[in-house]
């Protein structure tokens, strides 16, 4: 009992200290636990920074429009479309210090008016900063650089500054751009080796820009003064001729004189079986002289603008390079100035397009065709309504063409199930980008494998040419939607383009003289002859076995590896993969500040 008595007593605790004397030891205590607390903070921040993510902000806009530098956020107050032109002139490209320029003038890329901005009244149209990333450095730690990715690295030229590029080409590979695409081989095969590289559907998607949007139309349009882009095209001369009046697509336009809002609409009743009847997109561009000439109502003029038939190809125009800074301008207004008209258009034919449709068809419609054209050769995807199957085949000169990759060899088509059946609204988006067909309905990527096709493997004569006919459009109506059997209703068309890579292995960007202006030439004395087939449309690059080549999405004003002396990036430079925008420009709004531009959040792809 002793023991434990003497045990139980060794437990009890001792008399507490003053209450004086346990305070002074507690508060170094908490001293030292909050220094190490934030110590440690520092210490996994760096290492996080280090080694897993970091976050940059965009400078400049080499890589519009995926990612934005110094920029306007602009809707245009004609056509009402949302689009961003760039503002890096505004400051040193060295120390990013403001040099006194400002953008007082933009233009939009769908109806092409020019824009004046009022800084002072209003309050976004001040320039926002670049778009804040962030970046994956163990990406890179894990694995290589794949193609297509958006990477982030270290100059080879000047190792302090920090580039942001996509990655176009491999190590040890020959990178050849070509007609606005890229093609790649391992640089040790012949130069017959050379295959297009195809960039993945998301990518695709990602990168695809803007040209036309029937929910944004031009004043001209919409006030009747020149023909909507899309028309109805005549019956196909192999149609049989029918016995009664055919069936046409009829164009409603209406407008809101409130805003610059307006509604659109094509529509067809009862077309007939068979042939389907299409509603072809002419691309029209009104310069500032065109709506000059519009608004003196010169008659001449206005029969030439407005004539059905006009068009323009569709070319690299990328509205985020062309604005005006007030230090170049005088008494006289913008469109007194020369340099500036040339500016209205871009360079370089683009035929890789998509369209996009929403449309309803009525119980038992038949057939809905879609078409693509690029360089003489029709591209059509029929989808039959009834058992959804959506067919698609090359058509040259009226005959079919086996062109399609598949594993037993070349292909005449490609076949795939789709949900479209009559009686139902559907979105359906049509690509030809890279030598390969993609199509997605409702947002879902529809399988037929990967849609690749080869022209010149069943054409060895073929050149890759805009082209048109005394009996087909053509190229002078790339894009075309169509039903058979039934009737349909189209609520929005919208067309776009892929970007366009310039072949330059200098720092001049254009490799072809502007032959795009139709005035009283034919089109086939401008784009069928030489200008077109011209090699300087051409250009190589070899890389070594370490070695990357990265290009930026907006090619007409990018200094990357096409111009550097090296014509490679180093993989040991690399930092990391960009993955996603956090942090977009916050709006300008009094009310609420700091309110971030939401629709700009996302992954980069």
């Amino acid at each position: 009992m002793a023991d434990s008595t003497s045990s139980q007593t060794s437990l009890n605790p001792p008399a507490p200290l003053p209450e004086s004397d346990s305070e002074s030891n507690a508060q170094p205590q908490v001293i030292r636990e909050t220094i190490e607390s934030l110590a440690v903070a520092f210490i996994l921040a760096l290492l996080f920074k280090a080694f897993v993510a970091d976050a940059f902000i965009i400078p400049t806009g080499s890589m519009a429009p995926t990612l934005m530098g110094a920029h306007k956020d602009l809707q245009c107050p004609e056509c009402g479309f949302s689009y961003q032109s760039g503002a890096s002139s505004e400051f040193n490209n060295v120390t990013g210090v403001p040099n006194g320029s400002v953008v007082t003038e933009t233009i939009c890329p769908l109806c092409r008016s020019i824009d004046k901005l009022d800084k002072t009244n209003v309050a976004n149209h001040r320039t926002f900063p670049g778009d804040r990333i962030l970046v994956s450095k163990l990406a890179y730690a894990l694995g290589e650089p794949q193609r297509w990715q958006v990477i982030v690295f270290k100059f080879i030229e000047d190792a302090k500054t920090n580039y942001i590029k996509r990655c176009i080409g491999l190590p040890g590979e020959s990178i050849k751009i070509w007609h606005g695409d890229i093609f790649t081989k391992k640089s040790s095969e012949p130069a017959d080796r050379f295959t297009i590289a195809r960039k993945p559907p998301h990518v695709l998607n990602a990168m695809l820009q803007s040209v036309a949007d029937s929910n944004h139309l031009s004043k001209p349009v919409v006030t009747g003064q020149i023909p909507d882009n899309w028309q109805p095209s005549v019956a196909s001369p192999a149609a049989s001729p029918a016995a009664s009046p055919v069936a046409s697509w009829s164009i409603k336009i209406d407008s809101d004189a409130k805003s610059s809002k307006s509604k659109w609409n094509a529509s067809i009743t009862n077309a007939p079986s068979g042939q389907p009847n299409l509603l072809r997109y002419r691309h029209r561009v009104l310069s500032p002289e065109d709506r000059r000439l519009l608004a003196q109502d010169q008659p001449t003029a206005i029969a030439r603008i407005s004539d059905p038939k006009a068009f323009r190809l569709i070319t690299d125009f990328t509205a985020y390079n062309v604005n005006i800074g007030d230090n170049r301008l005088n008494e006289n207004h913008i469109a007194h100035i020369p340099e500036f008209f040339s500016k209205i258009d871009g360079d370089h034919w683009v035929g890789d397009l998509a369209g996009e449709w929403t449309f309803s068809t009525a119980p038992a419609t038949q057939l809905v065709r879609l078409l693509l054209v690029e360089g003489g050769v029709e591209f059509i995807c029929d989808i039959d309504l009834k058992s959804g199957v959506a067919t698609a085949q090359a058509l040259y000169q009226g005959q079919k063409l086996d062109v399609f990759e598949s594993s037993k060899g070349p292909s005449g088509s490609l076949q795939g199930s789709t949900a479209i059946r009559s009686g139902s609204k559907h979105v359906v988006r049509y690509a030809n980008v890279d030598d390969s067909l993609r199509l997605w309905v409702d947002g879902k990527l529809i399988d037929w494998g990967n849609g690749a096709y080869n022209i010149p493997a069943a054409l060895p004569t073929y050149k890759h040419l805009p082209t048109q006919l005394d009996d087909n459009p053509l190229d002078a109506a790339p894009l075309g939607f169509g039903v058979a059997g039934g009737s349909c209703n189209v609520d929005r068309a919208r067309v776009f383009r892929d970007v366009y890579y310039i072949a330059t292995n200098n720092s001049r960007f254009i490799d072809t003289p502007n032959h795009l202006q139709i005035d009283d030439k034919s089109y086939q004395a401008v784009v069928g002859n030489d200008p077109w087939d011209n090699p300087r449309h051409e250009v190589v690059f070899d890389l070594g076995e370490d070695d990357y080549f990265p290009m930026g999405d907006n090619t007409a004003a990018s200094s990357d590896a096409r111009l550097w002396a090296a014509h490679g990036q180093p993989g040991r430079l690399m930092i990391g993969r960009a993955v996603m925008v956090f942090w977009p420009h916050p709006w300008n709004w009094n009310r609420i500040p700091f309110v971030p531009n939401f629709q700009r959040m996302g992954l980069i792809r």
